[in-house]
């Protein structure tokens, strides 16, 4: 079956219509994306990093290998609840994971002195919270969404942002106030409490995406099913092995900065405190990068865009390896990494979408989001251990600027959409 046009049709619904139908779910994706195990933990690792750190005989490089390990285990985690969502619905997998993570940051309080304990709390973090990854509100809002697609994902995925910008500070007000260990209990609280209502109320899918000749506000019992291509096709094609590269190339840099962020300015004398406040803006940044590449991918050929998005890092570590760096210029390396790791996981599900279609969607997602994981995860381990080996962070900030280049060139590979004439950036 063909890739879904990407041109507006003859009576497709208006972006206000669309809206109108799917904001309760759009309500209830942002919110879940924003307490999922991907934003929390994230987000929060580099302030727990640096209280660990002064409180426990670990390496940094060890501590780092739990965030990793939540990373990696998506390289089998994703593709798994990516068919469960395929097969059962992603409303079902998002009500049985989100209490789970919860009690899973809980079990993170019970660490004790031995680091194998540390290690075995992210690993069944990792399993039992895998159902809130992007994976599982980015399917439902690509569903209810066509015309407005772009920004759609970038207000679901704004809730990472909103994450961003508030987990970290409330993360080190738990631990001074509690210490570290029951600050992963009371966040976990805090997620359940502000996340579960509005999943089990407002969270549900449509259950197919409008045709070309159908009316989108069809009931979804009436509507045709997905189309897209298929699994063995996707798989011969390069454009997926040519996103799989550059989102391992860029996740690379983006997670190695935002999770090490705290530490590399702790390093330059500021005090925890001020180093996560300053990680902070990472969030506010997210949350405009998040809205303006779904904006633009919109409106604008998304490979373009991402380009722009992803390729930004190359200036962070430029402004984060310089000898003497000023206030204002941790300001704005925090908000340039925070543009581009808004604009990731938006691009991600937009180019899935535009290039392959909904009907294998969930598998896609996972497929995709295991190379995703393997740099993201990885990223974290080699700062550490980097870090270990020569006291700073100047090799694998140049790796960073590297990397975004070349997850840049990979992703303007990628060529017109398929079975789209009719754009405005590709009609020339």
């Amino acid at each position: 079956m063909s890739v879904e046009r990407t041109a507006s049709m003859p009576g497709s619904a208006s972006s206000v219509q669309e809206f109108r139908r799917g904001y309760r779910p759009l309500i209830a994706s942002m919110v879940g994306a924003g307490c999922g195990i991907s934003s929390v933990c994230f987000y929060t690792n580099s302030v727990f990093v640096a209280a660990i750190d002064s409180d426990m005989p670990w390496s940094r490089g060890e501590i780092q290998v739990g965030i990793s390990i939540m990373i990696l285990a998506a390289v089998f985690t994703a593709p798994l609840v990516g068919g469960l969502i395929d097969r059962f619905g992603a409303r079902a997998v998002a009500l049985t994971s989100v209490p789970l993570f919860a009690l899973s940051l809980v079990g993170l309080s019970f660490t004790s002195d031995q680091l194998w304990t540390f290690y075995a709390g992210w690993v069944v973090m990792s399993v039992l919270a895998a159902g809130t990854l992007p994976i599982t509100w980015t399917k439902v809002v690509n569903e209810w969404f066509d015309q407005s697609r772009g920004l759609a994902l970038g207000l679901t995925l704004m809730g990472t942002g909103i994450a961003a910008a508030i987990a970290p500070g409330y993360a080190a007000w738990l631990i001074e106030q509690f210490g570290w260990r029951s600050a992963y209990a009371w966040l976990g609280v805090t997620i359940f409490a502000i996340a579960f209502a509005p999943i089990f109320f407002l969270f549900f899918e449509s259950g197919r995406v409008p045709a070309v000749n159908e009316d989108p506000l069809t009931p979804p019992e009436e509507a045709s099913g997905h189309s897209g291509l298929s699994l063995g096709t996707a798989l011969r094609g390069y454009r997926l092995w040519a996103l799989c590269i550059a989102l391992l190339c860029v996740a690379v840099g983006i997670s190695g900065v935002i999770t090490n962020l705290v530490p590399i300015l702790t390093d330059r004398g500021l005090s925890v405190v001020d180093a996560a406040r300053y990680a902070g803006l990472v969030g506010v940044s997210v949350i405009v990068g998040r809205l303006l590449a779904g904006f633009l991918m919109d409106r604008i050929w998304a490979p373009a865009v991402a380009a722009l998005f992803l390729g930004m890092p190359l200036l962070a570590a430029i402004l984060l390896k310089l000898p003497v760096i000023n206030e204002s210029q941790i300001i704005c390396a925090a908000l340039i990494i925070g543009l581009a790791a808004g604009a990731e996981l938006d691009i991600m599900a937009f180019l899935i979408s535009r290039y392959f279609g909904l009907a294998h969607y969930g598998a896609l997602y996972g497929f995709l989001y295991v190379f995703f994981s393997i740099g993201a995860g990885c990223a974290p381990m080699l700062f550490g251990w980097a870090y270990d080996a020569s006291g700073n962070y100047d090799l694998t900030l140049t790796g960073v600027a590297v990397l975004s280049i070349t997850g840049a060139a990979l992703i303007l590979a990628l060529g017109r959409y398929p079975g789209a004439t009719t754009r405005p950036a590709e009609s020339a």
